[in-house]
């Protein structure tokens, strides 16, 4: 039922005409940018393990100070956002690269905090764990707000500065950690409850966000966002070419040096 009334939502969204003016040079750079940010590098990964590690500690020390350090490190709300520009533009590569990059996300953070917990005994869920494990209409609506405020900020590049508190006022990385924590206690109600938490988290700023771009006439930039996607991927397929090409190199050039080692001997 909720599926449903969330699919009807967006698909009432992508009716909107746009509302608020930006230039289409101000539009391709968001879309460029926001491809770039979230892309699935290793350094996006080395950021969210981490994160994810201070979080964690966080977590089991019962201290929201830490837990708060590591949200600001986590760039985890980049694919969520970018999700919400491919939901705008119709761009079902856009889509599926971003639900990949959060589902390799999900369990990068969940593998994580299971070993950090295990590694440190980890036997009772602290109060900290507790909060980020139930869900109010209010957390939704915090999420939704957070969506609509980063969305905005995204688009004018000129406020962007304001995005790490954002990504603080809403609570991604936190119900994650502790979803991989639980599973380590075998707590079935903090593990399932930090899990929903976070799912409705994620559609409440991709909702928000599929508002805000839908609202700034970003529903039109489908080919360029393609376009951008397409050119990353080529450019990865090159890096990897010239990294096999290197390795190929150094091996024939070592198997030469021993082959003159033994004709010299």
């Amino acid at each position: 039922m909720f599926y449903n009334v969330f699919y009807d939502t967006i698909l009432l969204i992508m009716k909107i005409k746009p509302v608020f003016w930006t230039s289409f040079f101000n539009q391709k750079e968001t879309v460029e940018t926001l491809t770039e940010e979230s892309r699935a590098s290793v350094d996006f990964y080395v950021l969210l393990a981490g994160s994810t590690i201070i979080t964690t500690f966080g977590l089991v020390l019962d201290n929201s100070v830490i837990v708060i350090g590591g949200m600001l490190v986590a760039p985890l709300l980049f694919p969520i956002l970018s999700l919400g520009m491919g939901v705008t533009t119709s761009s079902k590569q856009a889509i599926k690269r971003s639900l990949a990059t959060i589902g390799k996300s999900i369990l990068l953070v969940g593998a994580i905090a299971f070993f950090v917990a295990f590694l440190l005994n980890t036997k009772e869920a602290t109060a900290t764990m507790e909060f980020a494990s139930k869900t109010t209409i209010i957390h939704f609506l915090i999420a939704f707000t957070s969506g609509v405020m980063a969305s905005f900020a995204w688009v004018r590049q000129n406020i962007n500065a304001s995005l790490p508190g954002i990504a603080v006022s809403v609570s991604l990385l936190p119900p994650l950690a502790t979803f991989g924590i639980g599973v380590s206690m075998f707590e079935k109600t903090i593990t399932s409850g930090a899990l929903f938490l976070f799912i409705i988290n994620l559609l409440g700023i991709a909702l928000a966000s599929v508002i805000v771009f839908a609202l700034f006439g970003f529903s039109n930039l489908q080919k360029i966002q393609e376009k951008i996607i397409e050119e990353e991927e080529e450019m990865e397929k090159v890096k990897k070419q010239i990294r096999d090409t290197k390795a190929v190199s150094e091996r024939i050039g070592g198997e030469e040096g021993v082959e003159t080692e033994d004709k010299e001997e």
